[in-house]
């Protein structure tokens, strides 16, 4: 029996984003990078795993500073002293270089430092041995396709990690079938945020981050993975240590401003560690334009401080209103599956890129705002702008079901 823990993704120096109206109140938000970092060492220990996976970009830039090289390497020795080895890659954000590095890697942890594919062999307590075969990257980008490097399966349990993504030639495509042909036990995937599957019976398995760091990442955590006589089985474990939530409250019924406050004061029960999202709904009643942008920004603050005085570890980011008015939308002769794929397309860093390919060429223009931050609040606005402003319906007279 093999049982491990196959993390990715982890961006353990990644700043929150997203939470420019309450900056002031998200100092101490960077620590809870720390504090993942230690719950998912805790359950290697407490799950006594034979080892750890970390499947690329477990940093979110190829620099870690000082600091966050240390609180990191100071976990591994934890893990270090109770004998869990640590197998790490590095991804398109953390590509490897060795000078970057202050401190040398604890003695447990067995990296790979090449582009080019390699093998290391491990051994359990209970002697049963295994073969893990990866690459790493040494720069920001891989247009190879690196599955047809890894060997086929070599041993009783052999794992195969990969950084990469099927539908982008920027970071490592790869195909299923050739995934499937090296017949291995597990393939620990990373660089997709999300827990994603590609394959139940082959156990080709994306486990998603750690941590969200934006309010698309709700879905979190990692595989605590089982081999057992060639059966293969993952639970998703919850490591994170806050979460996102977008909260909807309804305002049926109130025509009054200060209503609306004790009505979202009232949907806080109980404390939870959690960035949230209002969203407030069925608002016909109010006046028009009862919330002004300035107005926003004192209703967040308002929140929080009552969450504060009250000890509720929630923190109100964002407040939203359901615009529910469908006959002022603009009629658009367009399916909105139509709609939905163009956004997806769009939404692959490559395409994103092309898209703006003469602002990217500006240094100032990078240094200003990071690519990712960008991407994610472009999309964000846009999303919300087409669905709020534009009515969507099916072709050539088609009538909905």
């Amino acid at each position: 029996m093999l049982r491990f823990i196959h993390c990715a993704d982890l961006h353990f120096d990644r700043p929150f984003e997203g939470l420019h109206s309450v900056a002031s109140k998200t100092k101490e938000l960077p620590r809870e990078n720390g504090q993942v970092l230690a719950n998912i060492v805790k359950l290697a220990i407490e799950e006594k795993v034979d080892f750890l996976l970390f499947a690329g970009d477990t940093f979110h830039q190829n620099r870690p500073t000082l600091k966050t090289q240390q609180q990191f390497f100071q976990q591994m020795e934890q893990l270090n002293k109770e004998n869990i080895p640590v197998y790490m890659i590095f991804g398109n954000h953390d590509y490897y270089e060795k000078e970057r590095y202050w401190f040398d890697f604890p003695s447990n942890v067995h990296l790979f430092k090449e582009e080019k594919v390699q093998t290391i062999s491990g051994q359990t307590d209970t002697g049963e041995r295994y073969f893990i075969s990866s690459f790493s990257y040494l720069g920001p980008q891989i247009s190879q396709k690196k599955v047809r490097e890894f060997p086929i399966k070599q041993a009783d349990y052999h794992i195969g990690m990969y950084h990469g993504d099927m539908s982008s030639k920027y970071f490592a495509p790869f195909q299923l079938q050739e995934m499937k042909s090296k017949n291995y036990d597990y393939w620990a995937l990373g660089h997709i945020h999300v827990p994603t599957v590609l394959s139940e019976e082959a156990a080709i398995v994306y486990a998603g981050t750690p941590q969200g760091h934006t309010q698309k990442e709700e879905s979190t955590g990692v595989n605590y993975v089982i081999i057992d006589q060639g059966h293969v089985t993952w639970q998703i474990k919850d490591v994170s240590a806050v979460k996102w939530e977008q909260k909807e409250i309804s305002l049926s019924g109130i025509s009054r401003q200060k209503a609306v406050l004790d009505k979202i004061i009232e949907a806080f029960q109980v404390s939870e560690r959690k960035l949230v999202k209002l969203r407030l709904k069925d608002t016909d009643l109010l006046p028009k334009n009862w919330l002004q942008e300035k107005e926003t920004l004192e209703l967040l603050e308002y929140v929080n401080d009552y969450l504060d005085k009250y000890q509720f570890e929630q923190l109100v980011y964002q407040v939203n209103i359901a615009e529910e008015i469908v006959a002022e939308k603009i009629g658009v002769p367009a399916d909105k599956e139509l709609l939905e794929q163009l956004l997806t397309t769009y939404q692959q860093s490559d395409k994103f890129k092309e898209t703006i390919n003469e602002l990217i060429s500006y240094p100032l223009a990078t240094q200003a705002i990071p690519m990712d931050q960008l991407q994610e609040e472009t999309f964000e606005q846009l999303q919300e702008k087409l669905e709020s402003e534009f009515s969507w319906r099916k072709l050539d007279g088609i009538k909905e079901s």
